[in-house]
């Protein structure tokens, strides 16, 4: 159940699937060991991730950033965060904040003008070149016909230029046809006559002023040759997966049949169409004639492995970016959103423990020992973030996360910078409560951030969650 819920959320938002899975299980591991009853803890749990919510999307929130769509900054920190947390990427850092400049290209690429919604990211990958390599082009690029000389897109002069785009193949196999019945009768050869009318639909296409033919499978032989001479350039093998971005950046409707005449308003338009070297690769770049929010991403990497990966995080970390628009806020990351948000749930809750329990039909020890296993479970997640063994600190002032490192001059999310007055104190010891200090003024940009909505639903999930498995008496395993 843990991991199905863990997999939904990742589903639909990309981000926080391991701050959800270390909160839940650290709030199941605490309430267990504090001998907490169920019912007790799912209601102190319920309150707090009340607090939680109404913390952080008020205006007060000490962890949470808005996001500027004028600048770039906080955009290119959220998707560079997201590459970050997977080491399986094997980027250094400054190809990291390439890719992350990248992915913030090909997200403002992806907003239409006059459109509610979104466009298309392509990507392709091109292996054994350099990350460097990486780039961002407008429109949709696709591999170079065969035959197809820079002198031909020359010959064709200024765009814009009329497209035709098919569906069905047109090889001229009789198997090709289709499921259908045919009568064929003695002495009629019925390739030839397939033959015929391709060059038939030929000839039309030519007539009506056709310069880009495309076709998602494959185009035969002579009809290509026919269709060449007269100056179209062709398109064949486009595959399923390019239908639909070819489809937005032209305007183009799909023709399923060879056996009729192309409607008028099948036919789309593209701006211009160049040449583009990519890595190893040389690429035809379509460019549209009108609002038509497509990109592709090109991206290069050492092997298969991490080229794979590296796609994936950046098809999540758009996603990310995406959700920006309909909450545009992000939350401090590095495990500061974590210890400002638990700093903040505790001392609030210790004046008022006496009253709220009563509210909530649960001793006052009952409630504290749930404040408590709540906010260690929070913490949890900061100290989850350590692998090298050093010591994960707290300060006492903004309750930002920070490393022991000596030479380490900010805060986990790079927002707070250190000071001789600063006290801090190792997370996982006791220390008083107190209430975070607001940054009033700083020059500093966060280096890190998380998404908000991802961490806010990750954080409501795994509270209804725990609450859920600590509820669990009885489990039938079927053996059979």
């Amino acid at each position: 159940m843990i991991s199905t819920a863990v997999q939904h959320h990742t589903t639909r938002y990309s981000d926080c699937g391991l701050f959800m899975g270390i909160f839940m299980l650290g709030l199941i591991e605490n309430t267990q060991k504090c001998n907490l009853r169920t019912v007790a803890a799912a209601k102190v749990y319920k309150h707090l991730v009340e607090e939680c919510n109404t913390y952080l999307k008020g205006d007060s929130c000490g962890c949470k950033v808005p996001v500027d769509f004028t600048s770039c900054d906080s955009l290119i920190a959220l998707a560079r965060s997201m590459i970050t947390s997977k080491p399986a990427c094997m980027l250094n850092s400054r190809e990291t904040q390439h890719i992350s400049s990248l992915i913030t290209q090909v997200f403002l690429y992806s907003i239409p003008c006059n459109s509610c919604c979104f466009g298309r990211t392509v990507t392709i990958g091109i292996e054994g070149q350099a990350v460097s390599n990486s780039s961002v082009f407008p429109g949709l690029l696709v591999d170079v016909p065969q035959m197809l000389e820079p002198a031909d897109l020359n010959r064709l002069g200024s765009g814009p230029f009329k497209v035709v785009l098919f569906n069905v193949s047109l090889s001229g196999d009789i198997s090709e046809v289709g499921d259908v019945i045919l009568e064929i009768h003695k002495g009629v050869d019925p390739e030839h006559d397939l033959l015929q009318q391709l060059l038939k639909l030929g000839e039309q296409v030519v007539k009506d002023k056709v310069r880009l033919f495309a076709c998602q499978k494959v185009v035969h032989p002579i009809l290509q040759h026919y269709l060449r001479k007269h100056g179209v350039v062709v398109i064949e093998r486009l595959g399923l997966a390019l239908m639909e971005p070819f489809v937005q950046i032209t305007g183009a409707q799909a023709v399923a049949s060879l056996c009729s005449s192309v409607p008028a308003e099948a036919y789309g338009m593209v701006k211009e169409f160049c040449f583009q070297s990519c890595g190893s690769r040389e690429l035809l770049q379509l460019l549209p004639s009108k609002d038509a929010a497509v990109s592709t991403m090109v991206l290069c990497h050492r092997n298969e492995t991490m080229l794979e990966e590296l796609k994936m995080t950046c098809q999540r970390a758009e996603h990310v970016l995406r959700l920006t628009l309909r909450e545009p806020y992000a939350l401090l990351g590095g495990g500061c959103t974590e210890t400002l948000l638990a700093t903040h749930i505790t001392h609030m809750n210790e004046s008022k423990a006496a009253a709220t329990a009563a509210a909530l039909c649960v001793s006052q020890s009952e409630f504290l020992m749930a404040v408590k296993a709540f906010c260690s479970s929070l913490q949890s997640v900061a100290l989850s973030l350590e692998h090298d063994g050093q010591d994960c600190l707290i300060d006492l002032t903004f309750a930002h996360r920070w490393f022991s490192d000596t030479y380490c001059k900010t805060c986990g999310c790079g927002l707070v910078g250190d000071r001789s007055n600063l006290e801090k104190t190792p997370l996982n010891t006791s220390y008083h409560t107190f209430s975070p200090v607001s940054l009033e003024s700083t020059d500093r940009q966060p280096r890190i951030l998380d998404s908000f909505s991802a961490k806010l639903n990750a954080l409501n999930v795994a509270i209804e969650m725990a609450n859920f498995v600590l509820d669990v008496k009885y489990i039938i395993k079927d053996i059979n």
